[in-house]
């Protein structure tokens, strides 16, 4: 990928440097073991395979299955690291246990779901001005749970010692996470995540598992 230019995201997420030279995707090459409680099985996990075309196309993007499956090893570590490093960028601000953290982020998105569907969110509201309450929706405990996969008595438990500390408001019909974009580090938070998701991105370009798509022409599109 000659001349392919990528975010950096090295260090500790705070210097950022644009445009740097794309290097060959670090050949590290850990083992992984499927996760306690995986109700998918090899087989099934080989019929998504054969299910799937050779070349699956997205918006812009083309995903290699043959690829893929060649550089299997390194493709789950490069989105294993890129999950890790989200992990570790959102920690560092919310200051919360694992477990928190994933119901804060299962509420935030669940509240803003339905004001973030496409075409839906006027452009004065796509920055960092809060919402008006009538595009907000409370999640209920057990909506946490089932995105969550966590226990529903887990959930109810740290959602009210959340609600204790101010972390989450509670409403008639569940509860909100009330918005952070205004504080001073959530736009570097956002940078550093975008930095950390452009890596992840350079990395399965150079083990070709994903490609841009060459604009289709208007008569490409007719026929």
């Amino acid at each position: 990928m000659a001349g392919y230019s990528t975010a950096d995201a090295s260090g500790d997420g705070r210097g950022r440097r644009y445009a740097q030279p794309a290097g060959p995707a670090r050949r590290c090459a850990p083992s992984f073991k499927p996760a306690v409680g995986d109700t998918v099985t090899a087989d099934q996990r080989s019929q998504r395979v054969a299910d799937r075309s050779e070349v699956v196309q997205t918006h812009r993007i083309a995903i290699s299955v043959e690829a893929t499956q060649r550089e299997l090893r390194l493709c789950g570590f490069a989105l294993l690291n890129h999950y890790l490093t989200m992990h570790q960028l959102i920690a560092e601000h919310v200051q919360l246990s694992p477990v928190e953290m994933l119901i804060l982020i299962a509420t935030t998105t669940g509240n803003v779901q339905r004001a973030l569907r496409p075409g839906s969110l006027p452009e004065s509201l796509r920055g960092s001005k809060p919402l008006p309450p009538e595009l907000v929706v409370p999640m209920s405990r057990r909506a946490i749970a089932r995105v969550t996969g966590l226990p529903t008595e887990t959930v109810r438990r740290h959602v009210d010692s959340m609600i204790r500390r101010g972390i989450l408001v509670v409403m008639s019909k569940g509860v909100l996470a009330p918005s952070r974009l205004t504080e001073g580090w959530a736009a570097g938070a956002v940078l550093s995540l975008l930095e950390s998701h452009a890596v992840c991105t350079e990395q399965l370009l150079a083990l070709q598992a994903i490609a841009p798509q060459a604009p289709r022409s208007a008569k490409a599109k007719r026929g």
